[in-house]
């Protein structure tokens, strides 16, 4: 069965990077995406998307409970963020928000970022922030904030396979262009070609987007103005930087203890194939050292950002998962 026949962008770049190393691959059956059958050297394995065959119920149910997974990391001496898990607001998350001035919040078990409020300061913000994220989870995550950039680091059997930085969208003046055009350009420079169709290596950047004129106005500039050339600006803040962020491939610059760390986050919770996201001021320095954090362990880790990064260099990952599955 062809890619083209499927729609999950994983499973399609999984076929092609299979078909490329001689894997046959296809759906289980005619119009289930859920499970790719792999056939090599007379064996079959079943892959559901980017989980193996060999990660277990239990820690697929651990990786999604952020309480129970962060018990398990903190018990091994993993740098894990102070935290509390309630239902609702209450005098003990107004201490705790008391205690360490800047906290995030999100959803006890929701993925993809749901719900999530970062660098929340007031009483009110985090009403505000409690409430958003209780309508996605009956239990919600108030945590202390780490400043810093987010990062993802892609663990496979025991090996860093990819490490990205999600930095906030940002632009670079050439003595002519308006802000309107370089950010065209930017949408424009983030379309990425590949055999099973084009990606793009950041979510675009809308003009008309609230988040992105207040943050211009903050900065005293509006869609119209000609930046300098070399003039930067950073078009969202750290905070609403889900709005569109830049992927920058570091698997290069990670330091060999916070590989171990992540390693070792992976191993506690027995996820083969995990995306471990850590927050903290640079991959290259020891967590201990800048008091970043291990935010979260996810049981299916997106690769495609690996593979079609904003900047920096494209990793086979999805190379690197099937020779694990296929060999193991």
């Amino acid at each position: 069965m062809n890619h083209e026949m499927v729609q999950n962008l994983h499973n399609k770049l999984i076929i092609d990077k299979a078909r490329e190393m001689g894997i046959e691959c296809k759906p289980l059956f005619l119009g289930c995406e859920d499970f790719l059958e792999l056939s090599y050297q007379g064996k079959k394995k079943l892959i559901n998307k980017t989980r193996s065959h060999k990660l277990t119920l239990v820690a697929g149910l651990l990786a999604k409970n952020k309480d129970a997974s962060n018990f398990l990391l903190r018990s091994v001496g993993l740098p894990i963020p102070e935290y509390r898990v309630v239902s609702e607001m209450s005098d003990e998350v107004v201490r705790f928000l008391n205690t360490y001035k800047v906290v995030a919040v999100k959803p006890l078990d929701a993925q993809c970022s749901v719900g999530v409020t970062l660098g929340i300061e007031t009483e009110d913000q985090l009403i505000q922030a409690i409430q958003l994220a209780a309508s996605h989870s009956d239990r919600v995550i108030v945590q202390k904030y780490i400043a810093g950039y987010d990062y993802r680091v892609l663990v496979i059997d025991g090996r860093i396979e990819g490490v990205l930085e999600y930095q906030p969208a940002y632009i670079e003046g050439d003595g002519t262009s308006t802000i309107e055009q370089l950010i065209h350009t930017l949408n424009e420079n983030s379309r990425r070609q590949h055999n099973v169709g084009e990606f793009e290596a950041m979510k675009k950047v809308e003009l008309e987007s609230t988040d992105l004129l207040l943050n211009l106005k903050k900065q005293g500039k509006t869609i119209q103005d000609v930046l300098e050339k070399g003039e930067r600006v950073q078009l969202f803040t750290s905070e609403n930087v889900l709005a569109s962020e830049m992927r920058v491939d570091r698997t290069d610059d990670i330091c060999s203890e916070n590989a171990r760390l992540a390693i070792e986050a992976a191993r506690t919770l027995d996820i083969d194939v995990a995306g471990i996201d850590i927050r903290c001021q640079d991959i290259s320095v020891p967590l201990t050292q800048s008091h970043g954090g291990i935010l979260e362990v996810n049981a299916l880790p997106d690769m495609i950002d690996h593979i079609f990064p904003s900047q920096g260099t494209s990793r086979e990952v999805i190379k690197a998962y099937l020779e694990y599955v296929v060999n193991e």
